[in-house]
């Protein structure tokens, strides 16, 4: 009777141990269940982890800014502050977009933070067309009302141009041919070829690194100077902006490239922003090529074409005002 009641209390507790085992291993497989519900975005909205970034790059652009006016005004030790400015800036910004990607190919870009994502991007460009605007009305004011101290003629007298038939041209065709790839790139990742998409974007970035090397040979073989009146430096700024632009349009390609393979036919987000930008660039150019190179401006009369120098194109001005406000005297009388 002992050992029949000893056989039976050690069933027992075997059977508790085994219901133990079993409800610690439902209970690890359910909170395992749980956190992993809890790490997926459970609805439109995602909210961000705290991060230092924003604040980072905030004193970054200060630091930038106060080192370019250092600079500016040759102060020693101005150019090493602009380079530091420079790498603090890459850095953080870099820091930052990593963690952007991290957040996306993690499943967190749902709907509505993708929605905002492109709200953002449009609102970025749009400041960019403002500044562009701004630096196109500057060049048109310039050459709808040339100066004296100009000749009243654009381009100033002395200063020869550079003819929009020769590099400008290429320029043109290489944006062109840009325009097409990025958007065949696009097509391809919609039907989830990303082989052809590659090729696409490899082809896109070449064409804007070739544009980039044509904007250097136009620069250095350029027959005038920045400092040579309002037109050299409305000519740099400008143009040099939209190059600007297309080496940071060909650095976002790169890094689109790189990953690519994190990509899907439905979430390319990266991509998506990366043509409004690229697409942007090119229709820039568009109003860059018939303001700056096409379009002469005004041209002055052959009196003034044949003076060498400010005092006397104002003299011959001076004097055909004088015979028009006499002209317009007599009718009166």
């Amino acid at each position: 009777m002992t050992m029949f009641h000893f056989k039976i209390m050690k069933n027992v507790n075997h059977l508790n141990m085994v219901s133990t085992s079993a409800t610690s291993a439902t209970s690890a497989i359910s909170a395992r269940k749980l956190s992993t519900v809890a790490s997926r975005p459970h609805h439109g909205y995602h909210l961000v982890d705290p991060s230092p970034w924003p604040a980072l790059t905030r004193f970054c652009l200060l630091f930038l800014t106060t080192s370019l006016v250092l600079c500016f005004h040759q102060y020693s030790g101005g150019a090493s502050l602009f380079t530091l400015a420079i790498t603090a800036l890459v850095l953080v910004s870099s820091l930052w977009w990593r963690d952007v990607v991290r957040e996306g190919v993690g499943g967190f870009h749902t709907r509505k933070v993708k929605n905002g994502l492109h709200l953002g991007m449009m609102l970025f460009i749009w400041s960019e067309r403002m500044f562009f605007i701004g630096l196109l009305w500057r060049t048109l004011h310039a050459r709808l009302m040339p100066t004296v101290a100009l000749g009243l003629t654009w381009p100033p007298l002395g200063i020869v141009p550079v003819e929009w038939t020769g590099l400008p041209k290429t320029n043109t065709l290489l944006l062109l041919r840009s325009y097409f790839t990025a958007n065949r790139a696009k097509h391809r990742i919609d039907n989830n070829n990303h082989k052809l998409c590659k090729i696409m974007l490899g082809l896109t970035i070449a064409l804007g690194l070739l544009f980039v090397y044509c904007q250097y040979l136009e620069y250095t073989g350029r027959p005038f100077t920045f400092s040579d009146s309002i037109f050299g430096s409305t000519f740099f700024i400008t143009t040099g902006r939209h190059g600007i632009h297309v080496i940071l349009g060909g650095i976002y390609l790169a890094v689109v490239l790189v990953l690519l393979k994190t990509s899907t036919r439905t979430n390319h987000i990266a991509l998506d922003l990366r043509l409004l930008y690229w697409h942007f660039v090119d229709i820039v150019w568009v109003f860059v090529l018939i303001l700056v190179y096409v379009w002469r401006g005004s041209q002055p009369t052959l009196e003034i074409q044949s003076c060498n120098d400010g005092y006397c194109t104002l003299r011959t001005i001076l004097q055909n005002y004088s015979l028009e406000l006499s002209k317009t005297t007599s009718l009166f009388l």
